[in-house]
């Protein structure tokens, strides 16, 4: 028998793009799913929506207090009563073979999480370009996304007993929460790779906000100084990770210079 999969929809004021997230999901040619539908203390009509498109299939949740991106994924996922976790973002869509690609790694005992390619949608320009190139990478892939971190939350299937085991997601992340699982989770089990584009990702605006930049760089730094670098897999990319933390710094402060030297002009 084909296993259960729990959709999560963390939803804050979605309403925009919500309708066609929704959609998405009731096209899905794998049938056996649930979806976990939690409203974050939306202020918009994303209610309305999900009662527009409500089946069988959907289950709403409303938190009682606004939380952070990462403690709404872990209330959601508590509610899961799926054996795999899928996540879907309000502004994102899969395609309709999403989850029917994903049979051979149901079937995989070995394999704990699956990872696919995508498309990016710059609404702005109203053009579509495939995410990467980079052939993905199945089995062990700690080394290859310490390299090329290629993991998109929409993209992202998880066996939930897995999840359970690297300790969910951490509340305190706003941008990096989720690969702080995907590298947990590639310490210790092995990963399905698809490489086909299963999902279509909007991004409204292709820059990068400086306090996003600010936020990305202080959560990598935490990140970074929590690892245990005693653990052969860790101390392999070191010097790699703090590259990319010195990269991170420059481009944090970079932008806001510029901006102060042409206010002296």
């Amino acid at each position: 028998m084909k296993p259960l999969v729990s959709i999560i929809v963390n939803c804050r004021n979605g309403a925009k793009y919500l309708d066609k997230c929704l959609k998405s999901i009731k096209e899905q040619e794998f049938k056996n799913w649930e979806l976990i539908f939690f409203n974050n203390q939306s202020t918009d009509n994303s209610k309305d929506i999900f009662e527009n498109n409500i089946c069988g299939q959907f289950n709403y949740f409303q938190s009682d207090r606004h939380l952070s991106l990462y403690e709404a994924r872990n209330a959601a996922c508590k509610y899961a009563q799926g054996r795999y976790l899928a996540f879907l973002d309000t502004d994102d869509v899969w395609y309709k073979n999403y989850l029917s690609s994903r049979v051979d790694f149901f079937d995989d005992e070995n394999k704990k999480f699956s990872y696919c390619n995508c498309h990016h949608f710059y609404e702005k320009s109203n053009k579509k370009e495939i995410f990467t190139k980079t052939k993905l990478k199945s089995g062990f892939v700690f080394d290859f996304l310490a390299n090329n971190y290629l993991v998109k939350i929409s993209c992202l299937i998880i066996e939930k007993n897995a999840l359970k085991n690297v300790g969910y997601f951490n509340p305190n992340y706003n941008i990096i929460g989720d690969y702080d699982v995907v590298m947990k989770l590639a310490q210790f089990y092995e990963a399905h790779a698809v490489q086909e584009p299963l999902v279509e990702m909007r991004f409204h605006n292709k820059n990068f906000l400086d306090l996003n930049r600010s936020m990305f760089f202080k959560e990598y730094k935490n990140w970074y100084y929590s690892q245990n670098f005693e653990s052969k897999i860790l101390k392999n990319h070191k010097n790699k990770f703090l590259k990319y933390l010195i990269y991170l710094f420059l481009i944090s402060i970079v932008p806001s210079i510029i901006k102060d030297f042409f206010k002296k002009k």
